[in-house]
């Protein structure tokens, strides 16, 4: 070999270097990027399309009031812990250093956590089934569009939170035997118990349930690592539970009719059906496909919980959709089993069945695609007849926030022309759907905003007497225009100004 011959890597440039050093590294985790970056930029859609104002109902009633609460010192230790505070920790922090509008804080965080959520779930059908990488974003990419994941994107940010933690364990469940396992599986417990009550739930509730197959099966030190590993989130969780009941007065189970109606039967079992019909019968094809028992344990406890709503007397004081909403992910991955076990089948099967199984995977990706275009894309007021179902647990269209789209820039306006009227002896009185965009919006004006959340306006003036203030503002829709199961304004109110559908009024 003659000297002074060097590699063509050695000859090239430092920047073809780089270049050609990224481009690998792109290759190697281009299953990864996709897993993130293609469900950061579906929930990123809605986003777009409203433009600066936010996305989802508790993202703007509570989310972001709630940061500038606790960014201000208003809450006080029993409320942080009994609210499951991780997400404002990371939410109030932002708001202190940038000091920009919260809404901008969840506008960018909602697609994020999106991304980290289905990124999460990529990997543990990587790891923890062992799944090769197409099926693996095969399934990632099913359950980002299917409309029930993107309901509990569209607001239910702690959720979300939770799940990818969660999401992050499961792998860790099957060997904990490693310390380093233990240690990690601990550290996400808390975590997404710390995240959202509910997600803490399912995950004690794994966690739990692979404590009591050691102990039946007699393996007293796998058993007492176990409880090691739950007992910081389950401490946690605890605390949480109960300062949440000493702050909200409210308890964990509530009353329930000695026989079920029909509307509890449709608002429960009704909305478990219509949320995964369509799934069932893929489903059913992959469930043996997936061995996998934290996933059948996840699937019927959340199914469980949403029966007891139909328990005589008392049951749990947590709506039920939310639990059905929570059964979203493990149906989701058993059916996209079935469906690779569909489209595999497709080459050893002959004649019309053969023909048809090969139609599955392009007629199903097909209505996927098309019903999560029009869930993310179509205005509220022309949302698709099966989005309007279930109003009060779906929002018929992602492009709205308490208010749908059409009314965004309305109701902003208003906003400045009631700050523009507020003086001293002057309040702003909102329904829960209003008050988050007031705090939002005008920031200067905070102590003279009151909430009298989902009551009647007049419960809100009452307020505003007792409080002293002379002259009451209030923004709502036109008379027969109103959402939020109040389509008219109580006698006594007067219209100082419309703005398309809604207006500012003054109580007289």
């Amino acid at each position: 070999m003659k000297k002074g011959i060097v590699s063509l890597e050695a000859q090239a440039s430092p920047s073809t270097r780089r270049r050609t050093r990224l481009l690998e590294a792109f290759r190697k985790h281009r299953f990864l990027l996709a897993a993130f970056l293609i469900p950061l930029g579906i929930r990123a859609i809605p986003e777009i399309l409203v433009g600066p104002y936010p996305v989802g109902w508790d993202t703007i009633a509570f989310y972001v009031p709630n940061t500038m609460d606790w960014a201000a010192g208003k809450a006080g230790l029993a409320e942080i812990v009994g609210t499951a505070p991780l997400m404002y920790m990371i939410s109030v922090p932002v708001y202190l250093l940038s000091r920009v509008n919260p809404v901008w804080i969840f506008k960018i965080m909602g697609p994020v956590l999106y991304g980290s959520m289905i990124l999460a779930l990529f990997r543990f059908l990587r790891i923890g089934l062992k799944w090769p990488d197409k099926q693996a974003l095969g399934g990632a990419l099913l359950t980002s569009l299917y409309f029930v994941t993107l309901r509990v994107s569209w607001d239910m940010y702690r959720n979300m939170l939770g799940l990818t933690f969660i999401l992050l364990g499961l792998p860790l469940i099957e060997d904990l035997k490693d310390l380093r396992n233990q240690a990690l599986l601990s550290v996400l417990v808390v975590l997404a118990v710390a995240s959202d009550q509910l997600t803490g739930v399912i995950g004690l509730v794994l966690v739990g349930t692979k404590a009591l197959i050691s102990l039946r099966r007699r393996r007293r030190d796998e058993f007492v690592g176990i409880v090691k590993v739950a007992l910081p989130g389950t401490v946690l969780f605890f605390a949480t539970v109960y300062t949440g009941l000493i702050m909200t007065g409210v308890g964990l189970v509530g009353e329930q009719a000695p026989v079920p109606t029909l509307n509890s039967l449709g608002l429960n079992l009704g909305f478990l059906a219509y949320a995964y019909l369509a799934l069932v019968p893929l489903v059913l094809i992959g469930l043996r496909r997936v061995p996998n028992l934290e996933l059948r344990i996840w699937s019927f406890f959340c199914i469980g919980i949403v029966l007891t709503a139909l328990l005589p007397f008392f049951g749990p004081v947590v709506q039920s959709y939310r639990w059905s909403l929570l059964l979203d992910i493990p149906l989701c991955i058993f059916a996209t089993a079935g469906l690779y076990k569909l489209v595999e089948s497709a080459h050893s099967e002959i004649g019309w069945s053969r023909t048809l199984n090969r139609l599955v995977l392009p007629i199903f990706s097909a209505l996927l695609i098309l019903s999560a275009v029009s869930y993310i894309a179509l205005p509220a007021q022309q949302a698709a007849v099966f989005y309007t179902a279930y109003p009060e647990q779906l929002p018929t269209s992602m492009v709205q926030d308490t208010i749908p789209m059409s009314d965004l820039g309305n109701l902003r306006a208003l906003l400045d022309s009631a700050a523009a009227r507020i003086g001293p002896a002057t309040v702003l009185i909102t329904h829960q759907a209003i008050y988050g965009w007031a705090r939002a919006y005008l920031p200067s004006l905070n102590d003279r905003i009151i909430n009298y959340k989902y009551n009647s306006p007049l419960t809100g003036v009452e307020i505003a007497r007792t409080d002293g203030y002379s002259s009451i503002l209030m923004i709502w829709w036109t008379n027969g225009n109103g959402w939020h199961n109040q389509p008219y304004v109580p006698s006594g109110f007067q219209t100082l100004l419309a703005s398309g559908d809604m207006a500012l009024y003054t109580y007289n």
